[in-house]
C-alpha cells in the first residue's frame, strides 16, 4: 500500500486541527500559532481569530502523531505507517528538487539559493476549530453628526408694550403682598417657639427644685469587708505545664490560646529562678488529680504536657 500527496497532507490537515505541532520525520514539522481577531484598517474588514499554518525544516524528529494516526486510520501495524510515511518524504524531496511541491489544503514548498525549504501557506487557511467557518466582517460607518441647536418654542400670542407694562405693575404688587405674608408668618411662628421654650424651662427649674428638697435615708452602711485570695500556688501547687518560655509575651500568647480552646484555668505562672515562664494547662491541689486531668489533655493531641508541683 503507498500513500499519495494528496492523502498524506489530508491526514496531516486533520491532526493540524488537534494538534500544534505535526512532525513529518526527516522532512520538517508544521506548526500552527493562535492569532487574536484583528482589524485590516486599509481594507476595512474585521477577521476572526485564528491559527496561522507555519513549517519549521529544523524540526525532524518522529514525534510519533503522525504515525499513530495513520495506524489507527488505515488499519494498520505503527511500523507500517513509519515506512509508508518514509516512502512519502523520499518522493517529497525529489519532487521539490525539480519544482514546486504543492500539497494541498496545506501550501507550495520551494527550494531558496541556499538549497533550504521555503514554505508558503495557502491563503485563507485557519486551523482553530472555534472560529470553522466564522466570515470576514466589513466594518460599518458611523455617524456621529452635530446636534442640532434646540428650536424655539413656537409663540402664540405677544402683548402689546402698554398692556405688557400694566401685567409688570400688578406682578410687583403681587409679590410685596406675599412678602409681607410670609414675614408676618414668620414672626408668629418664631413667638410660638419661644413661648414653648419659655415653658418648658418652668417645668425643669421645678423638677430641679423638687429633686433638691428630697431626701433619701439610706440608713448606716455596712462595714466593707475585704478578704485577699491567698496564692493557687500554695492551695493548689500541681501545675499541668503546656510549655515553657523565657518571654513573658510569648508565654502570656499561649495562656490565651488555651483559654480559647477551652481551658479556662490557663494562665502562665511566676518567673522560675532561671528565668523561664512556665503556662499551666490547670492547677489541683492533689496529685492524683493533677495525674487523672494530664491523661485528658495528652488526649487531646497535647502529648507533651507534664506535671509540677510548685
Amino acid at each position: 500500500m503507498y500513500i499519495c500527496d494528496m492523502e498524506l497532507a489530508a491526514h496531516i490537515h486533520y491532526l493540524l486541527y488537534r494538534h500544534d505541532c505535526v512532525t513529518i520525520p526527516g522532512f520538517g514539522a508544521f506548526l500552527v500559532s493562535y492569532k487574536e481577531a484583528y482589524f485590516d484598517e486599509a481594507r476595512q474588514l474585521y477577521f476572526p481569530p485564528s491559527k496561522k499554518l507555519s513549517f519549521n525544516e529544523q524540526i525532524q524528529s518522529n514525534d510519533g502523531i503522525l504515525a499513530s494516526h495513520l495506524a489507527r486510520t488505515l488499519g494498520i501495524s505503527y511500523e507500517r505507517a513509519v515506512l509508508e510515511g518514509h516512502q512519502q518524504i523520499i518522493a517529497w524531496k525529489g519532487k521539490v528538487q525539480k519544482a514546486k511541491l504543492t500539497l494541498p489544503s496545506l501550501g507550495t514548498f520551494e527550494l531558496n539559493r541556499e538549497g533550504k525549504l521555503v514554505f508558503s501557506p495557502d491563503k485563507g487557511l485557519n486551523f482553530l476549530a472555534a472560529s470553522y467557518a466564522l466570515p470576514m466582517v466589513a466594518a460599518q460607518v458611523v455617524s456621529r453628526g452635530i446636534t442640532k441647536k434646540t428650536a424655539q418654542p413656537p409663540v402664540y400670542f405677544t402683548l402689546e408694550k402698554t398692556k405688557s407694562k400694566r401685567i409688570i405693575g400688578y406682578a410687583a404688587v403681587a409679590a410685596s403682598v406675599l412678602a409681607l405674608f410670609a414675614v408676618s408668618s414668620n414672626s408668629y411662628n418664631n413667638q410660638q417657639a419661644d413661648n414653648q421654650w419659655l415653658a418648658e424651662q418652668a417645668l425643669r427649674q421645678e423638677a430641679r427644685e423638687l429633686a433638691g428638697v428630697s431626701v433619701y435615708d439610706l440608713g448606716e452602711l455596712p462595714t466593707l469587708k475585704i478578704e485577699l485570695p491567698t496564692e493557687q500556688s500554695s492551695q493548689q501547687p500541681y501545675h499541668i505545664i503546656a510549655g515553657s518560655f523565657r518571654s513573658q509575651v510569648n508565654a502570656k500568647r499561649l495562656a490565651n490560646s488555651l483559654q480559647q480552646q477551652g481551658y479556662s484555668s490557663a494562665q502562665y505562672l511566676s518567673q522560675t529562678p532561671s528565668g523561664f515562664y512556665q503556662v499551666s494547662f490547670a492547677s489541683y491541689a492533689s496529685m492524683r488529680e493533677a495525674y487523672n486531668a494530664m491523661g485528658r489533655i495528652k488526649r487531646n493531641n497535647y502529648p507533651d504536657a507534664w506535671v509540677l508541683k510548685k
